[in-house]
């Protein structure tokens, strides 16, 4: 029998047992966890309640995140996350598989994965720079 695990889908969807996860509390909840990767294709994710800890494994088809949409702000180009968070694009971390961008994301631990609306907007933002 396979081991309770939350799934991440090619577009950064939730999955908890085959249901996609929907709530907002629980997605809330998601984005202040702290990610321990154990390798490319698996992630522990851990929080503490009553002093205790507790983990769960997190298997992403590709990627743990995805970079949903590109904005320039103050000079700045931003990436938004599947969790709404938003960072600085480390532009020395993006690299391609293809035709597909990837960038470093949450202090350069975890690669994010550009949906295409995300890539079309870097290009868009780079050409007009």
């Amino acid at each position: 029998m396979d081991t309770p695990h939350i799934k991440v889908d090619i577009e950064g969807n939730l999955y908890f047992e085959g249901e996609k996860l929907t709530h907002d509390k629980i997605i809330e909840f998601f984005k202040k966890l702290d990610y321990e990767k154990i390798d490319d294709k698996e992630y522990l994710l851990k929080w503490n309640n009553n002093n205790n800890t507790h983990r769960i494994s997190i298997m992403p088809e590709d990627t743990l995140f995805i970079v949903k949409d590109v904005v320039k702000e103050g000079g700045e180009i931003k990436l938004v996350l599947n969790d709404e968070t938003m960072e600085k694009l480390e532009t020395n971390t993006l690299e391609f598989n293809g035709n597909i961008p990837y960038a470093s994301i949450k202090r350069g631990r975890i690669k994010a994965r550009f949906n295409r609306h995300a890539a079309f907007r870097l290009g868009e933002i780079i050409l007009n720079t």
